[in-house]
């Protein structure tokens, strides 16, 4: 039986702070190959993982075991091979964040503390509840490896404490053999093909005026679409734990895009059309913060484009 963030006698913060920061040293750190299910909105998948952590960087290649088969392979975050590119956001459970925690900062936007052990993937954990301190986030529960350091589940629930999103190995290995080999890609794994973006190009920005607390710029990222001359930008934001990422695509005058609202488990995306040097455009919010803090953020942006580069 799984408990979702139950109460229990308090213990020191610092000592919770300590296994967060272990954590995110070990995603830079760890090299293994597992089978895991991943949870949402009453959806489950299985998927194997194979990571591997080198002075190159870190290789990943994820396969759905489940269901229609899909493979996605990423170098350094980067994707370079898909089944279907339109599905290539799979999240994993120790996905790669060039951010490390600042357990300082982050305690003054959460509560933590430490809930005891069990064993998951038959391996020791030790338990830790991260509680938001306002209605701007999501709650966590993050059950941490004893020995390494990663995180072997992670349960988010809401404030009407609904489960959201679990994540939960089944088995991991940490022999090089395994996670080695299976970062060869499959066949039926597309070579995606990234379009160049001109150098030195002015970038167009929107600027939010208001922000969650807490969450600052971690990234502007330039892309362009295939086939066209259309940039979109992207800029990410994080409180240190999760992140949102606002996308600003250009909009043809004769476009019929809507304003959007949707979530499915934690992910929240948000559209708003927006008009700016007689110019129409597309602003995204897109990430797993409460559906009340990405609208806010999206009725909140400058109606005037800021230039700049990523």
């Amino acid at each position: 039986m799984t408990t979702l963030l139950i109460s229990a006698p308090p213990l020191w913060a610092e000592d919770s702070s300590r296994w967060l920061e272990r954590m995110a040293q070990a995603v830079l750190e760890q090299s293994y190959h597992g089978s895991y299910i991943y949870e949402r909105s009453g959806i489950f998948t299985t998927q194997d993982i194979w990571r591997q952590v080198s002075d190159e960087g870190i290789n990943e290649r994820l396969v759905q075991t489940a269901g229609r088969q899909q493979e996605w392979v990423r170098y350094n975050g980067q994707l370079v091979c898909s089944t279907n590119p339109a599905l290539a956001h799979s999240r994993n459970p120790n996905s790669i964040s060039p951010l490390t925690i600042n357990s300082r900062q982050l305690a003054e936007w959460y509560n933590l503390r430490m809930l005891g052990g069990t064993r998951i993937a038959s391996r020791p954990v030790t338990v830790i509840a991260v509680q938001p301190r306002d209605g701007f986030r999501y709650a966590h529960e993050l059950y941490i490896d004893n020995e390494t350091g990663l995180m072997l589940k992670s349960l988010l629930v809401d404030d009407s404490r609904e489960l959201l999103e679990r994540f939960q190995f089944a088995s991991i290995s940490f022999d090089e053999q395994d996670y080695t080999e299976g970062l060869e890609p499959s066949s039926s794994c597309l070579e995606v093909t990234v379009a160049q973006v001109p150098e030195d190009v002015a970038v167009p920005f929107w600027e939010p005026a208001w922000l969650p607390p807490g969450f600052i710029l971690s990234g502007r990222e330039l892309q362009a679409m295939q086939g066209s001359d259309k940039l979109i930008a992207s800029q990410s934001y994080t409180d240190g734990l999760v992140s949102f990422t606002l996308f600003v695509e250009p909009l043809g005058r004769d476009s019929l895009a809507e304003d959007l609202r949707t979530q499915l488990g934690p992910t929240v995306a948000i559209s708003r059309r927006m008009m700016a040097a007689d110019d129409l455009f597309l602003a995204t919010v897109v990430g797993e913060i409460p559906p009340r803090a990405a609208e806010r953020i999206a009725d909140s942006l400058s109606q005037e484009l800021t230039g700049g580069t990523p």
